[in-house]
């Protein structure tokens, strides 16, 4: 445009006259009109260039703040980073994909003492001598590969012969691209629970080695206990069976009562013992729950009858009779209750009403229910009843005996059994014990082995028996039993009498005591069958043992007896076992 209008003024200051400039008149104007066309673009030009540069300059100003907040929100969101990895209680590092520390905070310099500049650049075992922990670095390549955080990494560093134990959570960082770049491990420091843990474990095996000597001690004391108790029990049964004074006959019978409240006392100790120990087993089969209340009448009516008390047993008529549970330990604690019940009422009658509850999942509810006319127990001690060692004081009256585990062990073995157990008293009017439990419903009827027809105190026949017995007492008791049944009796004081009369006669059965000089049962009862291995011979033995600690009859069992009679006994018990043992009636 510039050239244009300097061409003009040229052409202008060459006009001479006014002919020219009309004749050039047209052009001019049709120059001046195109260079005002072209001022008026480059003013247009200019003016929307401004306006652009005014909102530029506007969008930088604007940038610029935003920009200064975004560095100020950096610089506070970093400081505090810094003031977080300088202040929480672990060690804290980053590391690239070739696991180089390229940050550490400063619990994590104190950990290793050194500065973060000698740390950045290394690797773990070039700050820590001797590191060799394979596993550890493992778990760090598998995150780099993987993605995957990695938590709860326990190892013991030495640091400058301090040796400390952490725990590591290792987790992957990522860029915007969601590719990894390195990894983030934070480390707890966990000493001080380490030490912990070592001592509890210490102090757990002193516990465990204390109730180990507990429970060997409690095995010895039984033993010790049901040796005497076996003499004191068997004579007073043979003394039944002579000729007796009135006033000897009520002596004897203190006796038996006195011992037979020892025995009971013995058991609860043991049971307790073996509840604590964790050692308890249910043992679950089908039984005939009839058959359960059968013996309990039997049993209980007898010491009812002694203090002239009616005792009932009233069960609903759509309780199943075929169940699978624990007979044993139901009978147990139904006995506990129902004695405890005659115990503690002097007139009267006991209750032991059985309840159907309802049927759910194949199983049967019952609820049990030992009611009496005693004296009832006082409030106060209701809440703590099924303690151990609770005994309930009456008032004006002096404590009343017993050991106290007798219902703390039907609390638990109802625990146990999934059930529950309580009681309702009026002090003076009675009580009602109750506790309920789930039975699995059985389609079978199990095996039932009873005992049936009068015994006969003839001799049916005669069989020979080899009694290895090292107690005279208990010689006699067991002596004077097994004649009243039958056998032709031969007795020895040791295993190894036991093995050498064993060599040189067939007996059909042989009674064993587990403990006595020179060889015990138990090894004598290995080399008998040792020795029948190799032939068709195998005599019958049977375990009679004053041992009634839980493993005592499997032990036996597998050394190859064939059955288990612990002492006390009765003629009873020790006919069962031994028709049980010979499968055969006599």
């Amino acid at each position: 445009m510039q050239s244009r209008i300097e061409q003009l003024i040229v052409k202008l200051n060459e006009l001479t006259s006014c002919n020219d400039f009309s004749e050039c008149k047209q052009q001019f104007l049709h120059e001046l009109i195109k260079v005002k066309a072209e001022v008026e673009k480059i003013q247009f030009k200019y003016e929307r260039a401004n306006k652009e540069k005014n909102i530029l300059s506007s969008l930088l100003t604007r940038t610029s703040i935003d920009l200064k907040k975004v560095t100020e929100k950096l610089e506070i969101r970093a400081e505090e980073l810094s003031t977080l990895l300088s202040t929480i209680p672990a060690y804290v590092y980053f590391k690239d994909v070739s696991l180089k520390y390229v940050l550490v905070n400063q619990f994590f310099e104190n950990l290793v003492g050194l500065k973060s500049n000698e740390i950045i650049g290394k690797q773990v075992n070039d700050i820590f001598n001797g590191y060799s922990n394979d596993v550890y670095l493992e778990k760090e390549r598998f995150v780099i590969k993987s993605g995957d955080a990695v938590y709860n990494i326990e190892e013991e560093i030495e640091r400058k012969k301090s040796k400390r134990w952490v725990s590591t959570n290792i987790a992957p960082i990522l860029n915007t691209e969601n590719q990894i770049i390195g990894l983030i491990g934070i480390s707890w420091d966990i000493t001080e629970r380490k030490h912990n843990e070592e001592e509890l474990r210490k102090a757990k095996e002193q516990a465990e080695a204390g109730t180990f000597a507990k429970n060997e001690f409690i095995a010895s004391v039984s033993h010790e206990f049901r040796t005497p108790m076996n003499g004191i029990l068997g004579l007073s049964d043979i003394m039944q069976n002579t000729t007796l004074t009135t006033e000897q006959s009520d002596l004897l019978k203190g006796i038996t009562v006195s011992a037979e409240n020892l025995l009971v006392l013995l058991n609860d100790v043991l049971d307790f013992s073996v509840i604590e120990a964790g050692k308890m087993e249910l043992e679950f089969i089908t039984f005939n729950i009839k058959k359960v209340f059968d013996d309990i009448n039997l049993v209980t009516k007898l010491k009812a009858n002694e203090k002239s008390l009616e005792f009932l047993i009233q069960t609903d008529e759509n309780i199943p009779d075929f169940l699978i549970g624990d007979p044993v330990r139901l009978r147990q604690i139904i006995l506990n209750l129902t004695n405890n019940a005659i115990k503690f009422t002097e007139k009267g009658r006991v209750v032991l009403a059985v309840k159907y509850i309802r049927s759910e999942d194949n199983k049967a509810f019952l609820r049990f229910e030992v009611a009496d006319t005693g004296i009832g127990i006082p409030p106060k001690a209701i809440s703590s009843l099924f303690q151990v060692f609770s005994r309930v004081k009456q008032e004006k009256s002096k404590l009343i005996t017993g050991t106290g585990l007798g219902l703390s062990i039907c609390k638990k073995l109802t625990d146990m059994m999934d059930g529950t157990i309580g009681v309702e008293s009026v002090q003076g009017k009675g009580s009602l014990f109750w506790f309920e439990l789930p039975f699995i419903i059985s389609d079978s009827h199990g095996i039932e082995c009873q005992i049936t027809g009068e015994e006969s105190e003839e001799v049916s026949y005669t069989k020979l028996v080899l009694l290895a017995e090292d107690n005279p007492i208990n010689q006699k008791i067991a002596k004077y039993n097994l004649q009243k049944m039958g056998f032709e009796i031969e007795v020895v004081s040791n295993g190894e009498e036991a093995i050498q009369s064993y060599c040189k006669r067939n007996y059909d059965l042989i009674i064993m005591d587990i403990q006595m000089p020179v060889m015990n049962g138990y090894q004598a009862t290995k080399t008998i069958r040792d020795v029948e291995r190799n032939s068709a011979r195998h005599t019958p033995i049977i375990a009679l043992t004053a041992n009634a600690m839980k493993g005592d009859k499997e032990l036996y069992l597998e050394a190859g007896m064939d059955g288990y009679l612990s002492k006390p006994f009765t003629y009873d018990s020790l006919k069962s076992v031994i028709k049980n043992v010979l499968n055969e009636d006599f």
